[in-house]
């Protein structure tokens, strides 16, 4: 039971971390340099994401020097 919560807390972590590097990449790219800056941003955001849902230390380490 516990393991299966901790998957989904995992699932859950990693695609809203993913989602809103994303998002916050191409809404910039959008506002800057419109339809290619939107894709080249977004897809930055999505691997910049990715890296970071691996690793959740970093972000929240991140966070509280903010």
């Amino acid at each position: 039971m516990i393991k299966a919560l901790l998957v989904v807390v995992r699932l859950i972590w990693t695609v809203l971390v993913v989602g809103a590097a994303t998002l916050m990449g191409a809404v910039l790219g959008w506002a800057w340099r419109g339809w290619i800056g939107a894709i080249a941003l977004g897809t930055a955001g999505f691997g910049l994401g990715s890296l970071l849902a691996a690793c959740p230390e970093v972000l929240l380490e991140l966070l509280a020097e903010m």
